[in-house]
This record gives structure tokens, sequence and C-alpha cells, in this order.
């Protein structure tokens, strides 16, 4: 059982990679990744710099990976299975600053579509919209 929850988890990151890599090669795509990610309880802005990250974010899903088998197979925390861990966190970790990163600021750009390498991060939308506000605009 604890293999298929693997092959599971480890079908998802593929699936997940494939749609980052068609979304790079393809901006019409855009459109289709903001419908999905409805359900993320956040403004438009976040939702696409969300779609923005879709990359960093399979690249964390292939990190978690040997977590998950780790976990599921209950193994002992040897030397090396241990190091694993600590590289496979590290990686999430990163993943998850550059993804903050890209959603706020749109940087590091060579980690979003060249599509949407030229839209401001969320925090420049949002700096915009409060000036638009402040002055009575809508």
């Amino acid at each position: 059982m604890a293999y298929a929850i693997g092959l599971v988890w480890m079908t998802g990151a593929a699936f997940m990679t494939r749609k980052a890599a068609q979304l790079w090669r393809n901006a019409s795509l855009v459109n289709f990744f903001l419908a999905s990610f409805t359900v993320l309880p956040f403004g438009q802005e976040v939702r696409r710099g969300e779609v923005r990250s879709v990359g960093v974010t399979a690249a964390s899903l292939w990190a978690i990976t040997p977590l998950v088998f780790l976990g599921l197979l209950d193994a002992e925390m040897t030397g090396g299975q241990a190091a694993v861990v600590l590289i496979a966190v590290l990686i999430v970790l990163a993943c998850m600053a550059c993804e903050i990163s890209i959603i706020l600021f749109n940087v590091p750009a060579r980690f979003v579509p060249p599509h949407m390498r030229s839209e401001p991060g969320t925090v420049v939308l949002w700096r915009v919209r409060r000036a638009r506000k402040k002055s009575g605009h809508r």
C-alpha cells in the first residue's frame, strides 16, 4: 500500500511538471491555470503570481518525493537517509522562498515562464491599487 501511495504522489508530481512545461511554452494556458487556482482563498494578483511560480512548485513536489517515500516506508534514519531528508528539506525550503519571491516580486525571472517575466509582482499591483484608492480613482 505504501508503494501505491508513493506512486500516486509521483504521478501527481509528474503531471504538475508536465503542466508547468506546457505553461512555459504556451502563453494561452495562463487562463486555464488561473481558473484552476480559483479554489485558493487569495485575490487575482496572488493567483496570477502562483501561476508564474508553477515551475518552482513542480520542483518542490519532486523534492518532497523522497520524504514521502521515507515516511511511508517508516525507514530508520541512518546517515544516508538522514542526509537525503536534510537535502530534501533544504530544497523544499528554498523552493518555498523562491515561490514567495516570484508571487510577490516576480523575481528571480529565470524561474518564471518567458511570457510572464515582464509582469509586475503582486506587491507592485497592491501599491498601484492602494494609490488609486487614496486618490479617489477606481
